[in-house]
């Protein structure tokens, strides 16, 4: 279980396990709540929070860095190594993730233009499919990503986009950054 902004090499793992990666808007709430639904062994957001089935349902970092802990002390490795383990045998992508205040006005026109209209800007890799779960989501048949969300504890926009290197990952929060004429 992770929600749509965080990274979808979880996915290639959970597949490696013959498991289903399920994607949830942002917000532990739907990750507790497709847990149950599921009966998924864990769920996980890029803020960092974790839970495992029989634990809380609510988000636990301390759980989650003590796991780490664990899994280093198992292993004897460091955890940059056990990343370049996993990211050569699943492949890795770069995130960039970028926020951006608005005013009330601001916001109107971008929910009419990217959540109403469903406009997009011209991106340079083909399109696999759009999702509109929790803002707008776009999915890249290069295995790649764009989301532009707005924040719903604080007035920013953010956009996250993963892709295989961290200059297309900036170039498509750049490009959508200028579609939405964010400062």
């Amino acid at each position: 279980m992770r929600n749509i902004a965080t990274t979808h090499l979880l996915d290639a793992i959970a597949a490696e396990f013959g498991e289903t990666c399920y994607e949830v808007p942002v917000g532990f709430k739907y990750i507790s709540a497709k847990m149950i639904e599921t009966n998924a062994v864990i769920g996980g957001e890029s803020s960092g929070g974790l839970t495992v089935r029989g634990h809380i349902q609510g988000k636990d970092g301390i759980y989650a860095a003590a796991l780490l802990v664990e899994m280093m002390s198992v292993t004897n490795k460091k955890l940059s190594e056990i990343y370049r383990e996993i990211t050569e045998r699943f492949g890795g992508y770069e995130i960039e993730e970028s926020d951006f205040s608005f005013t009330p006005e601001r916001r109107s026109e971008i929910v009419k233009m990217l959540l109403e209209d469903k406009l997009l800007p011209e991106f340079p890799f083909e399109i696999e499919k759009v999702s509109y779960m929790d803002g707008c989501k776009v999915y890249f048949k290069n295995g790649g990503w764009v989301s532009a969300r707005f924040s719903g504890t604080e007035p920013v926009i953010r956009v996250f986009c993963e892709m295989p290197a961290l200059d297309e990952a900036k170039g498509i929060c750049r490009l959508m950054q200028v579609f939405l004429n964010l400062a």
